[in-house]
């Protein structure tokens, strides 16, 4: 017998008996004598992380690149020390920084790391060797950069490389510039079409803004108070603004979005900061999508949570589309899983908003894109199925880009092309395209490991087995991938069971923007998503 005499350390377990049986189990449960389900357990998790949403701008992670580059501009001198200190515990044990399964997305952060530790080898032990070491990784990086670059090199890479290479060069720094001529080619390409836009604030060019901004004029700032929802940007336009006092207004309020970016990344030290905030658009439409395919935005215990979400998505989608965040210029690819997510009782102009996003039947992210993004258009696709409408234009752009091994590899967004093919796999469902989605569902079994996870680097992560998962779980519709899937989605549900937290490691790190990031309640949705779905009968 449970008794109220519990909460008050009297041995009499006899006296006041709770009346109430919900409440009974409520306190048995706060004192684990009645353990809750794993599904209870998952319930709860996913109804607290959609109350949740956007809230602080979004949860990310850390940014090495965008860190490095606050140090360079000393934006927090109290805080010089832990930056330093992070900085180094973040250096792989290769000397370089970054991911090592996604070579390509090394080589920023970890000339900026030099850069931004340089001028402290002489003073901090460690720094010295985790320079020369950093230099050393960066000479062995020449083997990963061709003649042409590939769709998936990371945001701004071809204005930022050249900026970088320009201040290490300034500071006696020598790097060979060799490998990265593509990247400079590309990068005056992109500089000029930047001088014919002449950006705005929240433009896609101005999150690049410290790799081409010159001055310090106060128009790229936003209504976060940041440059292009860039701390990056941010601290390298509060240097170039430093002793004006005709700007200080502007300056307290850049400072300030420094520091509440720094909040988001959890880590709770001013200056470690994101590569990209705030993300609160972002986050509330990925992850209200995530319960759309998972035909959960009606379940009877998440309805009374989600609805409110849902309607204050439906009224923030404008006819232009959606953004980042509402101080950022609209996407196609967030529009796209905004529209999908609202479903057929969306907004009337919703895809008319799309439609902004359209060039010669297909889809594109922003303007002045240079080559298309897969699951952008699979994202399309799925939102104009949502109303009833084909696109073959994008669902033929998807078939020709299949791999012969089933693949769909090297978006722009996001490293992973489990994700990359889990997500293009669902729209080409909508479309009908059985034999693309049954090689696909063929690709992803041989990638399973041995214990039932995914991952497309090094180790498994619970984001990549979720996406799996759900991806497996669409096609039991159709009878013969069911019968070829239901093994594989056993054991990768029992394995996410298992695994289902997100630790925090450098290998949840797999959307791309400036670095690799994590975008944590986003993956944290699928996660708790898959599994709430996919508990085997």
């Amino acid at each position: 017998m449970i008794t109220k005499e519990i909460f008050t350390g009297s041995n009499n377990l006899h006296q006041q008996t709770w009346w109430h049986q919900p409440n009974l189990i409520q306190v048995a449960q706060h004192m684990n004598i009645y353990p809750r389900s794993h599904a209870e357990r998952t319930l709860d998790g996913l109804r607290t992380l959609i109350t949740e949403i956007g809230q602080g701008g979004g949860l990310v992670s850390p940014s090495v690149y965008d860190t490095a580059v606050a140090l360079m501009f000393d934006t927090f001198p109290d805080a010089r020390e832990s930056i330093i200190t992070w900085l180094l515990e973040q250096q792989r044990s290769d000397a370089g920084w970054g991911l090592s399964s996604v070579p390509r997305a090394r080589d920023l952060p970890t000339l900026a790391s030099i850069v931004a530790l340089h001028p402290y080898q002489g003073t901090v032990p460690r720094v010295r060797q985790a320079c020369e070491g950093g230099l050393e990784f960066m000479r062995n990086q020449a083997e990963h950069w061709g003649t042409s670059l590939p769709d998936d090199i990371p945001v701004g890479l071809e204005l930022l490389m050249p900026w970088l290479l320009n201040e290490a060069s300034s500071l006696g720094i020598g790097v060979d510039r060799g490998p990265y001529r593509a990247l400079f080619v590309l990068g005056e390409r992109r500089r000029a079409l930047i001088g014919k836009a002449r950006p705005a604030a929240g433009s896609a060019a101005s999150h690049s803004w410290e790799g081409w901004g010159r001055g310090s004029s106060r128009d790229l700032i936003d209504a976060s108070g940041g440059i292009g929802h860039s701390p990056a940007a941010t601290a390298a336009w509060l240097y170039a603004s430093r002793g004006q006092a005709n700007l200080a207004e502007a300056r307290a309020a850049a400072q300030d979005y420094l520091l509440q970016a720094s909040k988001s990344t959890q880590v709770g030290v001013p200056g470690i900061v994101p590569t990209v905030w705030p993300i609160n658009r972002f986050e509330q439409a990925w992850v209200l999508y995530a319960l759309r395919l998972l035909d959960l935005l009606d379940h009877p215990g998440l309805r009374d949570v989600v609805r409110p979400q849902l309607l204050d998505l439906g009224a923030a989608l404008r006819p232009e589309g959606m953004g980042m965040s509402d101080a950022f210029m609209h996407d196609g690819d967030i529009t796209s899983t905004a529209i999908a997510a609202l479903g057929k009782p969306g907004t009337f102009y919703a895809i008319d908003a799309l439609r902004h996003f359209e060039q010669n039947e297909m889809f594109f992210t922003y303007a002045n894109e240079l080559h298309p993004s897969l699951t952008t258009n699979a994202h399309a696709i799925h939102a104009l199925a949502c109303h009833g409408e084909k696109a073959s234009k994008p669902a033929r752009y998807l078939l020709e880009r299949q791999q012969p091994d089933g693949r769909w590899v090297g978006d722009k967004w996001h490293s992973s092309w489990i994700y990359t093919t889990t997500q293009v796999m669902l729209a080409l469902l909508h479309e009908g395209q059985i034999s693309a989605v049954k090689a696909g569902a063929q690709a992803l079994l041989r990638a399973q490991r041995e214990d039932g996870s995914w991952g497309a680097g090094c180790v498994p992560t619970a984001a990549e087995t979720a996406y799996a998962v759900l991806a497996l779980r669409a096609v039991r519709a159709n009878r013969e991938l069911e019968s070829m899937t239901r093994s594989a989605w056993h054991r990768g549900y029992n394995w996410l069971r298992a695994n289902d937290d997100m630790d925090g490691s450098q290998e949840q790190l797999r959307w791309i923007g400036k670095e690799l990031y994590c975008p944590v309640r986003v993956d944290r949705a699928w996660i708790l998503s898959s599994l709430l779905v996919s508990q085997p009968s």
